[in-house]
């Protein structure tokens, strides 16, 4: 094979290594995540009558709260250290008491002040063991909150 052969196939493969890194950081519907298609954690929300409680699987969706309702964010710290919970858009939700971190999870409250759209926003890095090697990417979680 010539040297213009081994090159040609050199850059397909950085193409291809490229696209394929890309197809497992981005899961369905363009949403990043760690973990494999379909394979996202479900409940980790302990069950509350009258409080809605939001996880990781519900990233990238909307959920609906009543003016005076609480919401809760249970964000597991099995694989992933979670930080930086935030509320992006206008300010309809109170934060009720300090976000607890433990073991890389995060957990909060909050009660829904008035009606509106807005979101929540969180990070998660990779939980990794010291001299080990370790992929490096952030996900993005977010769910659009609507209080009516």
């Amino acid at each position: 094979m010539t040297a213009t052969g081994y090159a040609s196939r050199a850059g397909l493969l950085a193409i291809t290594l490229v696209v394929g890194a890309a197809c497992v950081v981005v899961g369905p519907r363009g949403v990043m995540t760690a973990s494999p298609v379909g394979a996202s954690p479900v409940g980790d929300c302990p069950p509350h009558g009258r409080v809605v409680c939001v996880d990781r699987a519900d990233g990238g969706h909307s959920v609906h709260v009543r003016a005076g309702q609480t919401l809760m964010v249970v964000l597991n710290g099995s694989t992933l250290r979670w930080s930086g919970l935030r509320e992006v858009g206008p300010l309809l939700l109170r934060a009720k008491g300090a976000v607890s971190h433990r073991g890389g999870g995060l957990t909060a409250s909050y009660t829904a002040a008035k009606a509106g759209r807005t979101a929540l926003r969180a990070g998660g890095a990779p939980k990794c063991s010291p001299g080990k090697a370790c992929p490096q990417f952030l996900l993005l979680w977010q769910v659009r909150v609507v209080v009516g």
